[in-house]
């Protein structure tokens, strides 16, 4: 069966995965590894999704596919709640680090 595809405003606008058999998954019942496969998926299809919104004018504003991930794809409905359900406060790693000047 051929699922219809989604505009890139559809995917992002959403609270919950859409798998390829177009079943809905809430993401709090998803695995973490599967979680961060679907953020690997959204970044490695950052190009795709820039060039698939819906509203056309949105290509124009951006150079490429990166800078549309930078600034809309990271900020969207899915990534935060993904990036907030992977989120684990009391982990992280056991030495120091500087961060570049632009974060």
């Amino acid at each position: 069966m051929m699922m219809k595809k989604m505009s890139t405003e559809t995917v992002l606008n959403r609270d919950s995965w859409m798998d390829s058999y177009g079943n809905g998954i809430e993401l709090r019942d998803m695995e973490k590894n599967h979680l961060q496969n679907v953020l690997y998926y959204l970044y490695k299809n950052r190009d795709r999704y820039w060039i698939n919104c819906q509203d056309s004018s949105m290509i124009n504003l951006f150079q490429n596919g990166d800078d549309f991930f930078q600034i809309v794809i990271r900020k969207s409905t899915l990534w935060v709640a993904i990036t907030e359900l992977l989120e684990e406060p009391e982990k992280g790693f056991n030495f120091d680090f500087r961060l570049p000047t632009r974060y």
